[in-house]
């Protein structure tokens, strides 16, 4: 019986670790010539209700913030954020900023696309926290 019972934890186990339905990770970058950033391999169901309501829901442009960190020489300076506009091009989300980004600074990215409550490994490993963890990514320019 216990013996039975070891292997069905074990097949759950297994089949929360490979439950994961983008095989791809969420890619945040600069674009080419660093005007933009770009947003790539977003999971279908999602890209598909961006397609359709980017452009007459204005909900939608606060999917992504953009904030400039402060310099590591500067302690006293707090983050900025960075205004700007989300559009579709392809199957990547582009945020446009308002004003051109700054060489040598660095920016923080953070999105709520493609986020989960928690993957099978923090399942198992007990680290399911109390909320959904935004994607983030810091591109320096």
């Amino acid at each position: 019986m216990f013996k039975y019972l070891k292997l069905s934890i074990w097949l759950l186990c297994l089949t929360l670790i490979s439950c994961n339905t983008n095989s791809k990770p969420l890619s945040i970058h600069f674009s080419k010539d660093s005007s933009a950033v770009v947003i790539s391999n977003i999971e279908p169901a999602g890209l598909l209700q961006l397609k359709n309501n980017i452009n007459t829901d204005t909900a939608y442009q606060n999917l992504v913030s953009v904030l400039q960190t402060p310099a590591d020489d500067d302690s006293t300076s707090m983050e900025v954020e960075w205004p700007g506009k989300l559009s579709i091009t392809g199957d990547s989300l582009v945020f446009t900023p308002a004003n051109p980004f700054i060489k040598g600074k660095s920016y923080l990215v953070e999105t709520m696309l493609n986020t989960q409550f928690a993957r099978g490994k923090e399942i198992i490993k007990s680290e399911v926290g109390h909320k959904v963890k935004a994607q983030q990514q810091i591109l320096r320019r």
